[in-house]
Parts: structure tokens; C-alpha cells; sequence
């Protein structure tokens, strides 16, 4: 009698448990990652670098980096540069650690995470630095100096999406007692999609072709909500640090590397097979399925096809569109720093 009391009371433990824990379990909901205008953010610490510093002295530097968007920057792949007047900040070095590593002068290499299901601000790194002053001029008592950095880094945006397709252009063919399954009609994105780089809006077009046949076809808009400048994704490690932007949107150098980024759009199907046609292309460029973005007062559009011909007698359908956006972005903070001589008493 009493072992069966003792097997009933374990029965129960059990099964309030898993009662329990899927109760908790049902009650867990992913929050959506894709949200968002911003991509990598900087900050000087308030007290690193100091407001004053004495000549031919040592002083630290500490930055704050923090990825508040969805794509992480792994394999030392962001790239943060010092910029310093060398003739009274002389010398400047970063501290290495599993995130952080010296790159070329005046510069550090880092990783930092975007957001997750475990971390959904996103992750944050700090990188240290010692930086040395030298000799003010014999008749000056101080000096004024700008330290500047400069982070470039690759970055990505992807929206993931359903649109409609239509073949009955006229939308005069009769259609079903339930009506059609969905309605061809523009599509607008406020919250970004967790990236400087946001797709704000998808204009569809059923084209027709030749016989009873069309292309659905659609007008991405795309728009710069980031404060930097997005660069060509195979270029931003040469430009860091040469950004020298007076009003923060001078192009510098070639064409084809500032305010320029690479678009791709997937529809559903067989992997290989189902990138659409996106145009304009880049200048002298094979690839005729990636879009060349080129930013005027931070906006442009893409044309993008489906290869695929649609009858027109089909009746209206959904399909998932993937869109990626590919570039390097770089973006420029300040802060400025006393430089005097010792007191003399």
C-alpha cells in the first residue's frame, strides 16, 4: 500500500513538471530581428580621451562599439581608424583580446554581434586604446587637437516577404465564388529591416509578353537611414580612413565605390534557379542578375524580373521574395582633446 501511494505522489510530481514546462515553453515567442534602422554604432567615453592632456605624455582612448542590427560582423572583418594630427598625437595602439586585434596604423580589427533570440539589442565591444602626445611648438601654451574614428565594416540587409501575382491584368476575367486567393498592390516597409540600408517600399507589374503569356515584375525603393555612407562590400577596407567627408556625402575617388551597394532577389524554387533578374547592372559586369544600387540623396530603386513566364490564364498566386542587399558602410565620430604644457610654479 505504501509503495503504490509513493508511485502515485512521483506520477504526479511528473506531470505537474511537464505541465509546467510546457506552459513556459508555449508561452516563449522569437521576436523579430529585422526591424530597425541601425546598423553599427561608436561612442567616445566621457573621460577617455580626457579633455586635457599634457604634451609628451601618455593618455587612453575607449570606444564603445555596439550592433544594434541584425547582421554580425565576424573574422576581424570590421575595421575601426584613428585619425590624429601625428605631429602632437604621435603615436596611437590598440589593446588585443579575442574580439579586438592591431590592424595596419592607427587601426584595430574587431568582431561584434548582431541581435538574437538570447540577445535582442545586440552585442557591444569596447576597444581600448593608448595613444602619446608630443611637443606643443615653444611658443604655444596649448593646442586644440580632433581625434576622429572611423568605422567601416560590411553589413547586409535581407527582407523576406510574400507579394502577389496576378496574371489577369485587366482584372476582368471572373474569377471564382471565394474570390482571388490575394490582390496585387504596392507594398510599403516602415521599421527597416535591421541594417542602415532599409528596402522602404516594392512596387509589382505584371508585364506582358508576347502571346498569353507575363513577367511579374517589381521596383524595389531602397533608402540610406544610417548617419555613414554605404561603400562597395569589396572596397571598404581600402577606403577607411580616407573618408575625409566634409558634409558627410562627398564622393571621393571612383564612382563605382561610394554610395553604392549590390542587390539580389530570390523567389521560391529550386536553389540556382530562382534568382530573379534585377537590373541596372554594374558597369562592364557578367552578372546580369544583381542589381547595382547607386545612392542619390540617400535613395534609388531596382527592377527586379521573375526568369519564369506566367500564363495568363493562371489564376492569382503568393510567392515568398527574398531580398539581399550586400555593401561595406562607414560612419565618423570626433572628439577633441586639450593638449598643454606642464603648469609651471
Amino acid at each position: 500500500m505504501f509503495k503504490l501511494i509513493k508511485i502515485n505522489l512521483i506520477l504526479t510530481l511528473i506531470l505537474l513538471m511537464v505541465g509546467c514546462t510546457n506552459q513556459s515553453t508555449s508561452k516563449t515567442k522569437e521576436v523579430n530581428l529585422f526591424v530597425g534602422t541601425d546598423g553599427l554604432t561608436e561612442e567616445f567615453s566621457k573621460t577617455a580621451p580626457p579633455p586635457r592632456v599634457f604634451e609628451d605624455s601618455s593618455f587612453p582612448i575607449l570606444l564603445t562599439i555596439r550592433n544594434s542590427g541584425a547582421y554580425s560582423i565576424k573574422d576581424k572583418s570590421g575595421i575601426l581608424s584613428i585619425g590624429r594630427e601625428k605631429d602632437y598625437i604621435t603615436s596611437i595602439s590598440a589593446e588585443e583580446n579575442g574580439r579586438v586585434s592591431k590592424g595596419a596604423q592607427d587601426q584595430a580589427k574587431f568582431d561584434v554581434e548582431g541581435k538574437t533570440q538570447i540577445n535582442t539589442k545586440g552585442d557591444s565591444i569596447v576597444v581600448t586604446l593608448n595613444a602619446k602626445t608630443g611637443k606643443l611648438d615653444p611658443q604655444s601654451e596649448y593646442r586644440e587637437s580632433i581625434i576622429t574614428s572611423t568605422l567601416c565594416y560590411p553589413y547586409k540587409t535581407i527582407l523576406s516577404t510574400t507579394v502577389c501575382i496576378d496574371p489577369d491584368i485587366s482584372g476582368i476575367r471572373p474569377t471564382r465564388p471565394e474570390g482571388k486567393v490575394c490582390k496585387v498592390q504596392e507594398m510599403v516597409f516602415n521599421t527597416g529591416q535591421g541594417s542602415p540600408i532599409a528596402v522602404t517600399k516594392i512596387e509589382p507589374n505584371m508585364i506582358p509578353e508576347e502571346g498569353d503569356i507575363i513577367k511579374p515584375q517589381f521596383l524595389i525603393f531602397i533608402e540610406n537611414k544610417g548617419r555613414g555612407n554605404p561603400v562597395d562590400v569589396n572596397n571598404y577596407q581600402n577606403v577607411c580612413g580616407k573618408s575625409d567627408f566634409s558634409d558627410g556625402t562627398r564622393l571621393t575617388g571612383s564612382n563605382n565605390i561610394w554610395n553604392v551597394a549590390k542587390l539580389r532577389a530570390f523567389s521560391s524554387g529550386k536553389e540556382g534557379e530562382n534568382q530573379l533578374e534585377c537590373t541596372p547592372n554594374m558597369e562592364n559586369s557578367n552578372d546580369k542578375l544583381t542589381g547595382f544600387i547607386r545612392f542619390r540623396d540617400k535613395k534609388d530603386f531596382v527592377r527586379c524580373t521573375f526568369k519564369k513566364s506566367i500564363k495568363r490564364t493562371d489564376d492569382a498566386f503568393t510567392s515568398p521574395i527574398r531580398i539581399e542587399i550586400d555593401y561595406g558602410y562607414v560612419q565618423t565620430i570626433s572628439a577633441k582633446v586639450t593638449i598643454q604644457k606642464p603648469l609651471k610654479y
